[in-house]
């Protein structure tokens, strides 16, 4: 009985291994650097005179590259999400929006030595920007 359940967990494990290794992928910064090192006429026989500088600096070109459509990316999801930029605001849709006021009217009074101070209260509100407003204003025409 223990042998049968040894031989299964080492079979559960070489499959879970095999799904692993199976899975796995080459990084596109790791396709780049080998075409970096292509370009650049790296051979494994020349591995100790080779001059590792040029293949770097290519690689490096390519990362500044992908950083800048990044952050290009960032610049115009902040300029659509402003509340973004403010701690605490992600979640408030509403911000920036027009709302609507749940009174109709406010009104201060003065007489002699008293004010009076009231407001009107609207019957019905409609539902507010936060569930109507989408995650992501770019999708907004």
């Amino acid at each position: 009985m223990r042998e049968n359940a040894i031989a299964i967990g080492l079979l559960a494990m070489a499959v879970v291994s095999w799904v692993w290794v199976a899975t796995a992928q080459a990084s596109e910064s790791n396709q780049a650097m080998k075409w970096c090192l292509e370009q650049t006429g790296y051979k494994v026989e020349n591995f100790d005179t080779f001059d590792f500088r040029k293949a770097a600096k290519c690689h490096s070109n390519y990362r500044v590259g992908v950083m800048k459509a990044e952050y290009a990316e960032l610049r115009d999801f902040l300029k659509h999400n402003p509340r973004y930029r403010v701690p605490g605001q992600s979640n408030n849709r509403c911000w920036g929006k027009p709302r609507e006021m749940p009174f109709e009217s406010a009104y201060i009074e003065k007489s002699g030595h008293w004010f009076r101070a009231g407001i009107t209260y609207k019957d019905k509100l409609p539902a507010g920007c936060f569930e109507t407003a989408p995650w992501d204003n770019r999708d907004e025409r």
